[in-house]
């Protein structure tokens, strides 16, 4: 059961991308009813005016004229069931990077991730053969987005069990294997090849992101702006005694065993089953692993 403290839109960026994604949907949505009134079953033209105005074109004289659907495109949706599943999966992929990754890097992965979907849909489909599904010639979605995030805590943490329905608990290495090879099973034939493309591509920078993450580095953090340090803070001296090599070995086996039984609680009885100071331990032992 979702708790009242992570539902909060000034802190939350989950919650945040959610809340955006489903403004741009209601108002898509109103302007279709808003043009049937007005003009009947033809006036769902004035939203697909406004849709196109959030999509990325894949004409690159188009895209000149509207850079900014370069970004626009990750967080609007136009179908009902194509909200409806991206908002799901954001909100549990979103959930578990929260809690074994950290808040600050889901807006520039999101972005990112999103970004390098988008380009390699829009440089593969300016080929002669794939001017035939190109479709409306527009992108819209956060798919691609998505599966960098996916593909990113499954790097960082392949093993980490997650309840599927119909399957039961799975690795969640194995939930992003299957999906990225269902979308290069797709590339021969689908019907939604630039949306696939751009799967391809936020997964790949996620999985490159994650492998950074899993060797101590994080080429993201330029984009946290300030989000790393709390205001207010000064700088303070202390002198403290060295720790001895008896002392830190101790010290780093206490961790280990305590996160190893945090992971055997999140495995018997899933995230849901910790406490606040649990979740933030977790939290503190992934960052620092």
């Amino acid at each position: 059961m979702l708790r009242t403290e992570e539902i909060n839109l000034k802190k939350d960026p989950i919650v945040q991308l959610l809340f955006l994604q489903l403004t741009l949907f209601l108002a898509f949505q109103l302007l279709a009813f808003i043009g049937m009134l007005w003009q009947g079953p033809q006036g769902v033209n004035i939203k697909m005016e406004v849709v196109r105005l959030f999509a990325m074109p894949y004409d690159l004289g188009t895209l000149a004229w509207k850079p900014w659907t370069l970004f626009t495109s990750l967080i609007s949706h136009e179908a009902f069931f194509h909200f409806l599943f991206n908002g799901l999966f954001l909100f549990f992929i979103g959930r578990m990077y929260l809690m074994l990754v950290d808040s600050r890097s889901v807006w520039p992965l999101f972005i990112c991730s999103g970004l390098a979907g988008n380009m390699l849909s829009l440089l593969l489909m300016q080929s002669p053969g794939m001017q035939p599904y190109m479709g409306d010639g527009m992108l819209l979605g956060s798919s691609g987005a998505l599966m960098g995030m996916m593909m990113t805590l499954a790097r960082i943490h392949p093993n980490l069990p997650v309840r599927l329905l119909f399957f039961g608990e799975v690795k969640l290495k194995f939930v992003a294997l299957a999906y990225l090879l269902l979308n290069v099973l797709m590339l021969g034939s689908s019907s939604n090849l630039g949306g696939t493309l751009a799967h391809l591509g936020g997964a790949s920078l996620g999985l490159w992101y994650g492998w950074r993450r899993s060797q101590g580095q994080d080429p993201l953090n330029w984009m946290y702006f300030g989000l790393s340090r709390r205001k207010g803070t000064q700088m303070k001296v202390s002198f403290r005694k060295p720790e001895s090599d008896e002392a830190f070995r101790s010290r780093k086996a206490e961790q280990e065993f305590s996160l190893d039984e945090l992971l055997d609680k999140v495995h018997r009885k899933g995230l849901d089953s910790l406490s606040k100071k649990e979740r933030q331990l977790l939290d503190k032992y992934s960052r620092n692993s």
